[in-house]
């Protein structure tokens, strides 16, 4: 098999990814040389078809799709083995596009010149530990970014919606109408073994990366490749005061507020105590609080990796 495989998600882009599948392929092995190209067919499918293209001996592995897609082939690859010998890439084509914003890549283009001209350095990993929806024990990898609070129910909504409006405006809609029906969850933070109390939550970030929610920048000073996960701890405010804090998102100045708590830890509980803290992992919500994020460094090797972290 080639060396590179590349798994799209031909629903990304509201389907232009399978609509423009063979111009996409061109654009691709010009960019990068001969590769494999598969598609996934139903949700979970990119993270069988990452385990696989390990198991087949792939020395690169790409996701082309959004968030969602890239959060299945991290997925994939950490639960493989062999994980340590391949490399992995994010081909940009979805609606939140949070990851990418990290990585500084816009377009395809910018990804693949990216892949090509950059050197592959070692990405941290993040795992989370939760309650699934059924009651029982789950866990998941994530890259970008994990929270738990009204969050959770943004992603609920806007995974529910059609997302026409493009990511940005569909994670502003589904903000406010979250905001509108949440329920503040009172939980216990435990931060590297430090206790750091009881709060009714808005949202508990632990930030990879930078960016979620479609552009909102929740941990401005997260690198890829520090060995640490950023704790932002964002307090419930009522649907005015917390709409209000909306700009703020965007800027990257949340943190300055009254109320937040910032940390740089490696492992992280969130204690439920009343109400639900649904869980958000890379733009999924796969269940709710008690939960625990901890971070795994250098844990898979990343192409195009900007500079910088």
């Amino acid at each position: 098999m080639a060396d590179t495989v590349v798994i799209a998600n031909p629903a990304a882009a509201a389907g232009r990814v399978g609509r423009e599948r063979e111009a996409l392929r061109a654009t691709i092995a010009g960019a990068l040389g001969p590769c494999r190209y598969v598609e996934t067919a139903r949700a979970g499918h990119a993270t069988a078809l990452a385990r696989e293209a390990v198991s087949e001996g792939a020395a690169r592995v790409l996701s082309l799709g959004g968030d969602g897609t890239h959060h299945e082939v991290v997925n994939g690859l950490m639960q493989h083995p062999d994980r340590a010998r391949v490399t992995y890439g994010v081909l940009p084509a979805g609606t939140g596009g949070d990851l990418r914003r990290t990585l500084g890549v816009w377009t395809l283009a910018d990804a693949l010149r990216a892949i090509r001209d950059r050197p592959a350095r070692p990405m941290d990993v993040g795992h989370a530990a939760f309650v699934r929806d059924d009651g029982g024990a789950g866990t998941r990898w994530f890259v970008n970014l994990a929270s738990c609070g009204v969050s959770g129910l943004v992603d609920r909504l806007v995974n529910a919606s059609s997302k026409r409006l493009g990511g940005r405006a569909a994670f502003f809609v589904g903000t406010l109408r979250a905001l509108a029906q949440y329920e503040p969850a009172r939980v216990r933070v435990i931060a590297d073994g430090r206790d750091l109390g009881e709060h009714a939550l808005a949202t508990l970030v632990v930030g990879n990366g930078r960016y979620a929610g479609g552009g909102m920048l929740f941990c401005p000073d997260a690198r890829l490749d520090d060995g640490e996960l950023d704790l932002v701890v964002i307090p419930h405010a009522g649907l005015v005061r917390s709409a209000m804090r909306t700009p703020s998102l965007y800027r990257g100045t949340l943190t300055a507020l009254p109320g937040v708590i910032t940390a740089r830890v490696s492992e992280v509980t969130v204690e439920a105590l009343a109400n639900t803290a649904y869980l958000d992992l890379d733009g999924e919500s796969p269940g709710r609080a008690t939960a625990t994020f901890r971070v795994h460094p250098g844990a898979l090797r990343l192409a195009g990796a900007p500079v910088g972290g």
